[in-house]
């Protein structure tokens, strides 16, 4: 009698830990638990080629220069007085802790979304200022017909940023995706840091506002883990 009592309590005290560990192993969507802390891209898009004009006047073909590395991307713009030098202290932070036996693994890069006003000069005095020591890219020709245009607005969408320009006018708020017909005006986004993994497929988004450095570090250090153990 009493055997069997003590089975049922071992059986009901199995079930009950079962339950209790179960939540833990599993995320949201009922797949195993992520090892990654930024918001998972489930699409995993990969990116369209292209070649944009660094702070320092060079061509910058995407795909020759993060080929097999882990790629981290913000998409910042200089005019931008709140977020954006605090996302570049991060990211420098970030990057001044690693060696260069690491950084030799990653591809560090600044997308402007203003490039209006983020021309390359501009762009280089944000670099010195906050000594970003990495690349920053935008376009020559802003025209809103120009090839560069269309170039870095296919980025934009491949990335999925999302931003409006918001003229100081009498006007209601314009699209991002056009020319401002002055220099009076503001741009509202929400973006992000993306980072890519050593194939080029879109993996980990931290959003501006979500920011935690030791966990966006050991993001980037787990897709270089990712990496190594693929060569």
């Amino acid at each position: 009698m009493y055997e069997g009592q003590n089975m049922k309590r071992t059986i009901l005290t199995l079930f009950l830990i079962i339950m209790f560990i179960l939540p833990g192993c599993v995320n949201n969507d009922g797949d195993s638990e992520s090892i990654y802390h930024g918001e998972i891209i489930s699409s995993g898009n990969s990116i369209s080629e292209f070649t944009l004009l660094t702070s320092d006047n060079t061509s910058y073909n995407f795909q020759e220069n993060t080929e097999g590395k882990v790629t981290v991307i913000a998409f910042l713009f200089t005019n931008c007085y709140d977020i954006c030098p605090v996302v570049t202290y991060n990211l420098r932070h970030i990057h001044e802790s690693l060696n260069q036996t690491m950084l030799d693994k990653i591809e560090f890069i600044t997308i402007t979304v203003d490039p209006w006003r983020d021309n390359t000069t501009v762009l280089e005095e944000w670099k010195e200022s906050t000594k970003s020591n990495w690349t920053h890219l935008t376009v020559l020709d802003t025209q809103q017909n120009s090839q560069d245009m269309a170039t870095l607005t296919q980025v934009w969408n491949d990335f999925e940023v999302g931003f409006k320009i918001e003229e100081n006018t009498t006007e209601s708020n314009t699209s991002g995706r056009h020319h401002p017909s002055s220099y009076d005006y503001n741009i509202a986004h929400s973006t992000g840091t993306v980072l890519l993994d050593h194939k080029g497929n879109q993996r980990i988004w931290w959003g501006d506002y979500d920011w935690i450095i030791d966990l966006v570090k050991e993001d980037i250090l787990n897709l270089v883990a990712e990496a190594d153990a693929d060569s």
